[in-house]
Parts: structure tokens; C-alpha cells; sequence
């Protein structure tokens, strides 16, 4: 019995050996090769990106959309201050309102946006007195809604050209207000010159009266010296807006050449017409406050209503203070006027401005500089973003790997059962 015993077992043994044996050659056959986890890792990667890329995509839409509804607002202001300026009325061409729009708008194309510009025939005066705006997305990855505005003021939107123009603010097209309705338009003007003159302070003080002439003042004057014979004088002036481009003009004659000119038009007729909102529904509360005070019987009831009445008054003057101080910003234009001579170096016969080009050098080195500042502010706050999504990728694409090597010695059977 022993020797049959010690030969069983010695046969259990060599099998199990056999078996392990075998166990070990398929797992080494199984194992999974590099390749295979690379390409389930970009997988994973792909599969990421794919979820987000709707989402950015969204976002830039939505941004560049709200960027055409700012430029249409931007070019009906500047279209406005143009017929305002001008007796032809509203410009044949969008590159013509440059000087009032930024020339990449007055281009046509801005943030995925296409923009058309189209204004009415003349009338028998030559006057176009209509216009209109659109702006179209360039594809549907920059864009998906079509605006477009008129001389109203009110712009609309599509999302296709088969659907009819809805208001963008809400209203339904009957209750929109027709043209001849419209609030009329309140401009703050503002304009700058910088000319070169052989005396200042003899030009300035011609400034001064060619001010009062017109009806306006003087807001402000500031002198200097810079030495080698070159001095600069600053003065700011208020007109009447009807005398303005007057004003301009006779100012232009006096300098010996104008070095720079720059014009600034702000539209203040929504600020207006709030204020005067404002102004009207206190004026009622301060009605009913009096009414109640006048049906009062006690004494507490009158402190009482005259505690409010006294806030509601003071408010009143505020804002009745803020639509004067308005009125007369738009009734008052600013001239900006900067006088200066430069002292000039001959050699040879060569005239040499040092100081001017000093200047030029320095305001072109302080752009760059700004450019460049701008571009690695950008870059700075734009890194936790870069850290984010490669953190996201490189943690998924591990996890998968880690979850195809689980999954695979889970389920693939690592030993060959007995025959």
C-alpha cells in the first residue's frame, strides 16, 4: 500500500508541474503588446475631445455673436454721426465711416462675421436718408444667426433665410416703434488737434476768443516749456454743437500745419431717455406721498410720509441734476486743441528734429511693448487651462490602460483545464 500511495502522489505532483508549466507559456502568449494600449489610449483621447469640442465650439459661437450685435450698434452710431456731419446724409461706401469705426469693421469682416453695408438711393436732393446692415456668419462654425439693422435703430436676427426677422430685444414687429417716432438723437462731441505753431501762447489766447465769439469758454489751459526753444500750450474749449464744426475750422487756420486730428461721437439718447424715466416716475411717487400727507389725520402718519417724501425729493434733484449735467454735455461740444513748436537743429543745411524723433521712438518701442505684454498676459492665464486639458488626457488615457489590463486578467482564462 505505501508503494501505491508514494506513486499516486509523485503522478499528482508532475501534473500540477505540468499544468503551471502550461499556465506560464499562455500567459506569456496573452500578455498585451504596447501597441494595443497606445491605441486604446488615444482612443480614450479621441473619445475626450470629441465630448469637449461641442462645448468650446458653443462658446465661440455665442462670443462671436454677441461681437456682431456690438458692431451693428457701433456702425448705426457712427452711421448717424456721419449724416450729422455730412449734407449727403448716410455714406455710399462702409470703408467711409474709418475715421468713426475701427478699420477692421470698417473693412466688412469681424470675429467670423461678414458685414454689409447698403444705403438708399439719393432723393431728388441727393440726400440718402435710409439704410441698411447685415452681418452674416462666414460659416456655421463662426456663426449660426443672421442681424441685421436699419436707420431705426432696431436690429433683428434669422437663423436661416427661409424664417422671417424677429426683434432681437423681444418685442413683436407691431409693437416696435415706426421711424417717425423715433427719440432724436443726442451726440456728445468731442474732437482733438495737434498743430505746430511758431507762438503758442499768442495762438491760444486767439483760441480763447474765437471761443467766446461763438458763444462758448475756455475749460481749461496748460502751458510748458521743453526747453531749446520749444514750448507747448493746451487748451480745451466748449462751443455750441451747432458752431462746432465751425469752431474747428477757423481753429485749423490759425496753426501752421495740423500733425494730427481725431474726432470722438458718443450717443447718449438711451442715457437720456432713462433719466428722464427715472425722473417722471419719482415725480409720481412725490405726488402720492403729498396726496397722503394731505389725508393724513395723525401726527405719526405726517413725519411719516414726510420722511419719505424728503428721500424721494432728493432723488428727484439727483437725477434732475445728472439730465442737466447731460443736456449740457450735448449741447456743448469739446475742442481739445494742442499747440507746440519744435526747436530745430540746422546742419549743413539737413534740419534735424531730435525731439520728435525721440518721441516717435519712444511711443513706437511703448507699443511693442504693450503688444508684447498683452501676448504673455494671455498666454500666463491661458496656462492652467493647457495644464487642465493635458492633465485630463494623460489621467484618462492612463485609467484606461489600467482598466484594459484589469478587465483582461479578469476575464481571459490563465490556465488550461485538465484533459
Amino acid at each position: 500500500m505505501a508503494p501505491a500511495k508514494f506513486v499516486r502522489k509523485q503522478t499528482r505532483q508532475g501534473r500540477r508541474g505540468v499544468l503551471a508549466m502550461m499556465s506560464e507559456k499562455a500567459r506569456k502568449k496573452t500578455r498585451v503588446s504596447p501597441l494595443l494600449i497606445a491605441i486604446v489610449s488615444i482612443a480614450i483621447g479621441l473619445a475626450i475631445a470629441s465630448v469637449a469640442t461641442p462645448n468650446l465650439m458653443r462658446s465661440r459661437v455665442a462670443a462671436n455673436e454677441a461681437s456682431a450685435v456690438g458692431s451693428i450698434r457701433t456702425i448705426n452710431t457712427a452711421l448717424a454721426t456721419y449724416s450729422a456731419q455730412h449734407p449727403e446724409g448716410y455714406p455710399q461706401k462702409l470703408s467711409d465711416l474709418a475715421p468713426l469705426v475701427d478699420p477692421v469693421l470698417a473693412s466688412g469682416m469681424k470675429s467670423g462675421y461678414r458685414f454689409r453695408y447698403m444705403p438708399s438711393s439719393p432723393d431728388v436732393d441727393g440726400v440718402a436718408k435710409a439704410f441698411r446692415v447685415e452681418a452674416a456668419p462666414i460659416t456655421t462654425q463662426t456663426g449660426v444667426r443672421r442681424f441685421s439693422s436699419d436707420q431705426t435703430g432696431e436690429i433683428r436676427y434669422q437663423v436661416s433665410l427661409s424664417q422671417p426677422e424677429q426683434p432681437l430685444d423681444g418685442e413683436s414687429p407691431q409693437t416696435a416703434r415706426p421711424p417717425a417716432m423715433q427719440v432724436s438723437a443726442r451726440m456728445m462731441r468731442k474732437a482733438s488737434l495737434n498743430m505746430v505753431v511758431s507762438e503758442p501762447s499768442a495762438v491760444g489766447e486767439k483760441i480763447r476768443v474765437l471761443a467766446e465769439e461763438l458763444g462758448g469758454y475756455v475749460e481749461s489751459v496748460r502751458s510748458l516749456d521743453e526747453g531749446s526753444g520749444a514750448s507747448e500750450t493746451t487748451i480745451e474749449i466748449r462751443v455750441p454743437a451747432n458752431n462746432f464744426e465751425e469752431a474747428r475750422r477757423e481753429v485749423r487756420g490759425l496753426g501752421e500745419r495740423v500733425k494730427d486730428e481725431q474726432d470722438d461721437a458718443r450717443d447718449v439718447s438711451a442715457q437720456h431717455v432713462d433719466l428722464e424715466s427715472h425722473l417722471r416716475n419719482y415725480r409720481a411717487e412725490e405726488a402720492q406721498y403729498l396726496e397722503i400727507m394731505r389725508r393724513s389725520g395723525t401726527i405719526k402718519d405726517t413725519l411719516a410720509v414726510s420722511e419719505r417724501l424728503a428721500d424721494v425729493r432728493g432723488r428727484i434733484e439727483q437725477m434732475q441734476g445728472q439730465l442737466d449735467r447731460l443736456a449740457h454735455q450735448t449741447e456743448m461740444a469739446v475742442l481739445e486743441v494742442s499747440l507746440r513748436t519744435e526747436a530745430v537743429v540746422q546742419a549743413a543745411g539737413v534740419h534735424w528734429h531730435p525731439a520728435a524723433e525721440i518721441k516717435a521712438a519712444l511711443y513706437s518701442a511703448a507699443d511693442d511693448l504693450s503688444t508684447y505684454a498683452n501676448f504673455m498676459i494671455a498666454v500666463f492665464f491661458r496656462l492652467p487651462v493647457f495644464a487642465l486639458w493635458a492633465f485630463t488626457i494623460v489621467t484618462s488615457s492612463l485609467g484606461g490602460w489600467r482598466l484594459l489590463r484589469w478587465t483582461w486578467r479578469r476575464f481571459v482564462p490563465s490556465s488550461i483545464p485538465a484533459a
